[in-house]
């Protein structure tokens, strides 16, 4: 009985000195080692935000357009009896051409008739002046009739008291001498009213040489010239057509300077008129934008060709465009005074649709390069190398760059390379890239 015992006591002990052993084993064994992680952060290309030299600019489309367009208009009517050759639509003439020519053959009677007109005029005016002369001579030599006359009555009247003579004769002497009176009279009053014939007679004079005038500028206008070197648009008048007075017959263009309409956005003239740095008048008036001599840019692409026209904004539209509601710059291409080169550039021509650049002073500005924007958002390194992700307000490109309004500051980092997945928070590995070598990478032209 007392060994049955004895290993019921050991089967009890066994099982719990293995237990113990276990646990003193766990605790005594090494825990596992650490190793590094096969995944560290991306590498990144990183820049950081600096002020550029940059010129602010907004940008428009538009046809070209002729700055000055002749409208020749009849005036005098008649049949057409010549058509220069080569009037032609497109065709480029010179100045003083003679174009169009209407018969003259009732202008000529009409100036011959007032240059007989004028003749008699002149005529009646030189034989007035002479009668001056002659009535002058007749007042005084009836004058001296008259005083002898008035002594010839004085004597007889001395005879009459004598009985010398009759009083019928004395009588008649005085008749004499009335009558004589009356006549210095008339000549008096004809020489008093002469500087009122002379007037009349001047102002015939001047409306015969006036008629005379408007003669020989309607003979002159029997005659179609182009004013200056132009580009034939249209024509409306043919060879034998009977036109009227004010008909149109043709319209041309002149060479050299062409103007473009712009239209722009509301929204881009907005921040294009916060970088303008154009004098405000003192008296609060409204700003002559001439005064700021903004240079622009007219540009055509044809393939992969672009071509370019310097130009400057001469005027701003008084008001808004109700179709697009945009505001209408009006900029002004001057002639090209090189020697025309099809091959080199081809000419700027109505009606061409163009891109118009308008161009604002170089100023120094807040940009990063334009590949960093994932549209209205930025890539940004923080202290800690993580990422952030935030909203900014750009206000145009330029250079491979892109101005910011508002969302970021000078001396931050932003991020150029993609990143996949773009998690706020997530650890980087900025490589710095030079602002130099990041301008030219991004590069063009504005």
């Amino acid at each position: 009985m007392k060994l049955d015992w004895q290993k019921r006591r050991w089967l009890l002990i066994l099982p719990l000195a293995g237990l113990v052993i276990l646990i003193a084993l766990a605790k005594l064994r090494p825990g596992p080692g650490l190793r590094e992680d096969s995944n560290p952060p991306p590498l990144v290309s990183v820049v950081k935000v600096q002020q550029h030299n940059l010129r602010p600019y907004v940008l428009g489309f538009g046809r070209a357009q002729p700055k000055e367009v002749w409208q020749a208009l009849a005036e005098v009517s008649g049949r057409v009896i010549y058509r220069h050759p080569e009037l032609e639509q497109g065709k480029t003439l010179t100045q003083g051409t003679l174009l169009l020519k209407v018969d003259p053959v009732d202008y000529e009677l009409k100036l011959a008739q007032a240059k007989s007109d004028l003749q008699s005029a002149e005529a009646e005016l030189a034989r007035l002046a002479l009668n001056k002369d002659k009535l002058s001579l007749s007042v005084k030599l009836e004058r001296q009739r008259l005083d002898i006359l008035n002594k010839e009555l004085k004597r007889k009247q001395g005879l009459l008291g004598k009985g010398s003579v009759s009083q019928s004769s004395v009588d008649a002497e005085q008749s004499n001498v009335w009558a004589q009176e009356q006549k210095l009279l008339d000549i008096e009053n004809s020489l008093k009213q002469h500087p009122a014939e002379m007037e009349v007679a001047r102002a015939k004079v001047k409306v015969a040489e006036a008629r005379l005038d408007e003669a020989k500028r309607k003979l002159e206008k029997t005659e179609i010239r182009l004013p200056f070197d132009a580009r034939i648009a249209n024509i409306s008048a043919e060879l034998e057509q009977v036109v009227s007075e004010r008909e149109s017959l043709l319209s041309a263009h002149r060479l050299g300077a062409m103007q473009v309409p712009v239209q722009v956005s509301l929204n881009d003239m907005r921040h294009f008129a916060r970088y303008l740095a154009g004098p405000l008048p003192e008296d609060g008036a409204y700003p002559d934008i001439q005064r700021w001599e903004l240079e622009a840019e007219v540009s055509l692409s044809v393939g992969n060709q672009r071509f370019v026209w310097p130009g400057k904004l001469i005027s701003v539209g008084e008001s808004i465009d109700p179709k697009g509601n945009t505001v209408t710059l009006l900029v002004e291409v001057p002639a090209d005074n090189e020697p025309f080169d099809p091959k080199k550039r081809p000419p700027l021509i109505n009606d061409m649709y163009v891109q118009v650049r308008v161009l604002g002073q170089p100023q120094s500005l807040l940009a990063v390069p334009s590949e960093a924007l994932h549209g209205d958002r930025l890539y940004l390194l923080d202290d800690q190398h993580n990422l952030q992700i935030r909203s900014v307000t750009s206000a145009f490109e330029s250079q491979g760059l892109t101005v910011i309004q508002q969302g970021i500051e000078a001396g931050e980092w932003v991020v150029l390379s993609d990143i996949m997945p773009a998690v706020p928070g997530r650890s980087l590995r900025p490589a710095p890239v030079d602002n130099a070598q990041s301008d030219k990478r991004a590069g063009g032209k504005p």
